[in-house]
């Protein structure tokens, strides 16, 4: 069992629908607690709690996997909130984690030397993508191109399964976004900041972050300016990963005549020249480098697939089921467990929003106050729940929620 300061030896393993009474404000144990045991009625079952000793029995039934969060499966309660005198009736359900989503930014150059690029990149994007739906990865994809694609223009337009098919109108939300505009030879970053208010909606706070440019030439924005630019858009790009298919290469026509000439097609150069702020943006966040002049971008795309698939980490957002029968659904009666599947329990307290939490240790916070539909853990929340197996989370319904220490 990994140890950390948070770590206490857990009492019982949280099963699904489990209707524990819980302390009220003078900090009794809420184990330690006498009283009666209550029955739930559940799909497989009976669950019957007892709070005169702490123990409790009862089948765990994980959640339904699904292509966005892990959905936690709640069952129907014989009866709803319980009058405990002091004390609160708490609804339990534990779902086992997943795996974390990924969001996924391509561009690319649209310019006239791209046309056979543009072609290779339209070839490849449904492939590129099944791969990662395949890892039950939840992905959603967005292209920054023009969809011009008549009489030898650089447009793409996406066919069926990620695209529509209804060119050039082929967006498939909230799968894949196509937002239609021309990219120059030089200006894909710049493409990026300049619809960020397009795409960044589209993007989710606990999804892994994936950049790809598909481009013949280099920029005109420096990888630095970039990378601060880009990641003050929104502190979930902090950790974002870079990948380009770009030229390493760019020779002149009269090199191209040479014997062994790179990056030529017959005496013609491939490359407008080299990507050298792409390469530098993936040295810089450990992507994949994809070489342009090789012009065969299946084993890129591939290579890219496997970087997402392998990076992917348990995930940090957690669909709020409706309550069970008798119960309403309160905001401010919920809480969070999560389970190492070794003996460790951390307890989570609840913080406003993402911005509050750099002030905790710990916490989780609603994707909406207002009309929450899924919990989210802190970054370093989520960075603390990695690595361990069999791991679960609980969500806690009719207790006073906890605020974060």
């Amino acid at each position: 069992m990994k140890t950390a300061r948070w770590w206490r030896p857990a009492t019982m393993m949280l099963g699904a629908t489990t209707l524990l009474a819980c302390g009220n404000d003078d900090g009794r144990n809420p184990f330690e607690t006498a009283g009666s045991s209550v029955t739930l009625g559940t799909n497989s079952g009976t669950n019957t709690v007892g709070t005169t000793d702490g123990a409790t029995t009862g089948d765990e039934t994980a959640a339904d996997e699904t292509m966005g969060a892990p959905k936690l499966d709640i069952g129907s309660a014989d009866s709803g909130q319980i009058d405990t005198g002091n004390e609160c009736a708490e609804v339990s359900d534990t779902a086992n984690v997943g795996v974390q989503p990924a969001d996924i930014l391509v561009v690319v150059d649209n310019s006239g030397s791209m046309t056979l690029e543009a072609g290779f990149v339209q070839q490849n994007m449904n492939a590129f993508s099944s791969q990662i739906f395949l890892a039950n990865i939840d992905a959603r994809v967005v292209l920054i191109s023009g969809t011009d694609t008549s009489f030898g223009e650089a447009g793409i337009c996406l066919p069926q399964p990620l695209g529509s098919g209804s060119c050039p109108n082929d967006s498939n939300l909230p799968t894949f976004l196509h937002i239609a505009d021309e990219v120059g030879s030089s200006n894909a970053l710049l493409k990026i900041l300049e619809h960020s208010a397009t795409w960044l909606p589209q993007f989710r706070p606990t999804a892994a972050k994936h950049v790809i440019v598909v481009s013949d030439d280099d920029s005109s924005l420096s990888a630095n300016q970039f990378d601060q630019m880009f990641r003050a858009l929104d502190p979930s790009l902090e950790d974002y990963v870079f990948h380009a298919i770009v030229a390493p290469d760019n020779p002149d026509p009269l090199e191209c005549a040479l014997p062994g000439a790179q990056c030529c097609d017959g005496l013609i150069p491939i490359s407008a020249d080299v990507g050298q702020v792409y390469i530098d943006l993936i040295n810089l966040t450990g992507g994949v480098f994809g070489d342009l002049c090789s012009q065969n971008f299946a084993p890129v795309f591939d290579q890219v697939s496997m970087e997402v698939v392998s990076g992917a980490t348990l995930a940090c957002e957690y669909e709020i089921p409706p309550p069970p029968d008798g119960m309403e659904f309160n905001p401010n009666q919920v809480n969070v467990e999560f389970d190492d599947g070794s003996g460790g329990i951390l307890e989570i307290g609840y913080v406003d929003d993402l911005a509050a939490c750099a002030g905790v240790a710990d916490g989780w916070y609603y994707d909406d106050p207002l009309m929450p539909t899924s919990i989210i853990v802190c970054p370093q929340t989520c960075d603390q729940i990695q690595g361990f197996n069999n791991a679960s989370v609980s969500i806690k319904f009719g207790c006073a929620t906890v605020p974060a220490g």
